[in-house]
């Protein structure tokens, strides 16, 4: 019989590659360790140049596994990790501040890259950025009575050591926001409690990130993840309303007991797992709704989208 060893290489790379992706994304191969080993991506060179100089020789078919194994798992990890395999060393501790005042709704737009990134709310409608980089970065804030804009430069462009970054901003709760985070290979915690906001847009990709929307009020809320695990937090006061969308991502959602809840799935397929059928939830469709939600002042209404992703409500252990 006739083996056709291209076939053979591309579909164990492909298998190799999802199952690596998956893996991380179920967290059974640590995210962190993942991105180190992407320093070691010469490895799939010299594997594709052995399984070319076994091509005649008897090991060929030993050659064409070996080359397939190694790319789909560098495939993989480079789909799971994204940007943090250019995101190493230790997150900086010296903060330079810089603070100003809101005078009234305000527009707020952070894009971070590689490191910590840490939103809290605060008393009176102030605003404060304590910002520290690694390498060659500079971070640039620009403020004034209707707008913040935070962001980082890297004049090294992309390389393996570019350092991370850390920012600590505060914002007054007596100001309703339009606040856009794009972040990047980052640990995100956004701290959101008591807060308003006309439009909530969160970008993260290959990151961790945790939200508190205890007591918020979220009137359009705009979150895509690749690559990255995500955790909201609510309560009883929490005023809720928009989309998710993730891909090779997990998603958790904590409420309280009772909420006014509403959960849609859109273009749901194979690839995209949640537990909606097992939490109490009454389906009708594509969505599912609580007792309380009919009539209620206070709604979290959410509509999901997901690709090799999962989705839970109250996971055991709650968000945190």
């Amino acid at each position: 019989m006739h083996l056709n060893r291209g076939l053979l290489f591309w579909g164990l790379a492909l298998i190799t590659a999802g199952a690596t992706a998956l893996a991380v994304q179920q967290g059974y191969i640590d995210r962190g360790a993942v991105a180190d080993a992407w320093r070691l991506w010469p490895v799939i060179l010299i594997a594709i140049g052995l399984s070319i100089v076994l091509a005649r020789t008897p090991f060929a078919v030993l050659g064409t596994i070996l080359a397939a194994l190694i790319l789909g798992f560098g495939a993989g990890a480079l789909v799971s990790v994204g940007p943090s395999v250019a995101c190493t060393g230790s997150v900086p501790s010296d903060l330079t501040g810089t603070s100003g005042a809101f005078t009234g709704t305000a527009s707020v737009n952070l894009d971070f890259n590689c490191g910590e990134l840490n939103v809290a709310m605060a008393d009176g409608s102030g605003w404060t950025a304590g910002t520290a980089t690694t390498g060659d970065r500079e971070v640039v804030v620009q403020g004034d009575g209707d707008s913040l804009d935070v962001s980082a430069t890297n004049e090294e462009g992309f390389n393996w050591d570019g350092g991370k970054q850390r920012w600590d901003i505060g914002l007054g709760a007596d100001v309703a926001y339009d606040l856009r985070v794009s972040a990047n290979a980052a640990d995100t915690n956004l701290d959101l409690a008591g807060g308003t906001f006309d439009r909530l847009e969160v970008d993260p990709n290959a990151a961790s990130l945790f939200i508190d929307l205890s007591g918020a009020a979220v009137r359009d809320f705009d979150m895509s993840m690749n690559a990255g695990s995500a955790e909201i937090q609510t309560d009883a006061e929490t005023a809720l309303a928009g989309r998710f969308t993730m891909n090779a991502g997990s998603f958790e959602l904590c409420v309280p007991d009772g909420a006014a809840l509403r959960i849609t799935v859109a273009d749901s397929n194979f690839t995209f797992s949640h537990n909606l059928d097992d939490s109490g939830l009454t389906r009708s469709g594509e969505s599912w709704t609580s007792d309380a939600f009919d009539g209620a002042a206070t709604l979290i209404d959410l509509r999901l989208e997901g690709n090799a992703a999962s989705f839970t409500l109250n996971p055991d252990g709650g968000c945190s």
